[in-house]
């Protein structure tokens, strides 16, 4: 199915008229992440008071031949609180809507927060923190308040710390209730300075009046728990003259099931996805269970984890791809999920395994020719690759070019039954639809049709398949 959004640009007028930020600012498409203190808002490179002379359409640059809708913004600066800014500064922004962004009208006042990109320029959005000026007291009281945050030599890092523990939701997990963990000691360290605090009754913390830097905030925290350390830098906190940040820790016990897997020569790690299962479920499909990649040294960690019983293994709720193209495989290295190794956990126990795969899927080609609503050769067209053990999941897809008789290949892999669904996307909410091409399990090559035969906004699998009645 195509996932193709289309951004309706009504006139720029009407979009100007539309503009307002707040310190909290939240909208419609673009979902900004709030803020609860004005001092977080001053992570910014560039902080200014000034007015807009002129909003211009442009297109920024994306990658190669690759652009975006936008707008330029030419601001007379009246005060600088933050950067080093000239009497007149440009602020780049997107169209608008969706992409966050925030065209200005020319000869408004308002006081800005942009970012600055690797290639210099500076950026601004709906969920920077900017606001329009409109000279009422409480404005004042709101640069008062920045220009006061702004001369400080020190800044601060503040949060919370709950615990909760993991449970199935169905096929995935969710974060149980949480509760706050009082009285808990964390540490905040640079190269040359360290320092501690407690949390509160609710859980809360903060490190206030710290010295300029960089600091890293760790919880002092039992053996029995955890948290993510997927992205470290959600911990870290670069505070200097008034700025702050919040850092927050979602505590569950450690319970998880971490190891190694060994796989044939030449296969990339890191493509290689690992996933528990609780024994339980049952319709799998490919966001089923508990997953990880692999790293380059083959080594997984699937936490958090409920207690209980799971199978574990790799392709066990999706099919072999062309980034991980091994039949399933259950731990110990079975394909039979009745000879699997069931792993059982206890709250708080760790497991650690060795995961073989003993060998690659075989890749099967798929020779056909593809017909338009129209009667003529497709030149294009995009198929899901549904495997019949999963019906009506189909997370694996291919977008292929044809020649000029609509001829193409693809791959599947041997042993398994498919249905492909092919599609060709004409216009917004303008599919055409072919019905699916059945592959049996087998070895041999398959010459197939794709012929689409109707129109629809999506070409949906399960209305196909006839699974939604």
């Amino acid at each position: 199915m195509h996932n193709l959004w289309r951004v309706i640009m009504p006139r720029a007028s009407l979009m100007l008229l539309l503009v307002w930020i707040s310190l909290s600012a939240m909208c419609v498409c673009c979902e900004c992440i709030g803020r609860a203190r004005p001092c977080e808002y001053l992570i910014s490179d560039a902080v200014f008071v000034g007015r807009v002379v002129e909003t211009s359409p442009v297109k920024h640059a994306v990658e190669k031949n690759s652009y975006s809708a936008g707008y330029s913004m030419r601001f007379a600066v009246d005060e600088s609180l933050r950067g080093e800014l000239g009497t007149e500064v440009m602020i780049e922004t997107g169209s608008g809507g969706g992409d966050c962004g925030t065209p200005l009208r020319p000869g408004g006042r308002f006081l800005i927060f942009a970012y600055k990109e690797k290639d210099g320029t500076l950026w601004t959005g709906m969920c920077s923190g900017s606001r329009q000026l409109t000279g009422d007291s409480a404005e004042e009281e709101i640069l008062t308040r920045y220009r006061s945050l702004v001369k400080k030599s020190s800044g601060s890092v503040f949060g919370t710390v709950m615990t909760s523990k993991p449970v199935w939701r169905q096929d995935d997990i969710r974060e149980g209730s949480p509760e706050p963990w009082p009285g808990l000691t964390l540490h905040a360290n640079t190269g040359s300075f360290s320092t501690t605090t407690r949390t509160m009754k609710d859980g809360s913390y903060e490190f206030d009046e710290l010295p300029n830097g960089k600091y890293t905030v760790a919880p002092d925290i039992a053996g029995n728990f955890d948290f993510d350390h997927e992205y470290p830098d959600r911990y870290e906190a670069d505070v200097s003259n008034g700025q702050c940040k919040n850092v927050s820790f979602a505590l569950m016990p450690r319970t998880r099931v971490r190891g190694h897997v060994i796989a044939p020569s030449g296969v990339d790690f890191k493509t290689i996805e690992v996933v528990a299962l609780p024994t339980s479920l049952r319709n799998l499909n490919q966001f089923s269970g508990k997953w990880d990649f692999a790293d380059e040294n083959g080594h997984f960690d699937l936490w958090p984890l409920p207690p209980g019983d799971y199978y574990v293994g790799v392709n066990i709720n999706s099919s072999p791809s062309k980034e991980s193209p091994f039949p399933p495989t259950y731990y110990p290295g079975v394909a039979n999920p009745k000879a699997a190794s069931i792993v059982h956990l206890e709250e708080g126990e760790v497991k650690e395994l060795e995961l073989p795969l003993p060998e690659i899927a075989k890749p099967r080609v798929i020779h056909f020719v593809a017909i338009g609503l129209d009667g003529k050769p497709l030149r294009k067209i995009y198929i899901q690759l549904e495997d019949l053990r999963h019906p009506g999941d189909a997370a694996s897809y291919v977008n292929v070019d044809l020649d000029s008789k609509g001829v193409g290949t693809m791959t599947v892999y041997s042993g398994y039954s498919y249905h492909l669904h092919g599609s060709h996307w004409v216009s917004y909410l303008n599919d055409w639809c072919s019905k699916p091409v059945v592959v049996r399990a087998g070895t041999e090559p398959v010459e197939a049709r794709f012929v689409m035969d109707r129109k629809s906004g999506n070409c949906e699998i399960a209305e196909i398949d006839g699974l939604r009645k």
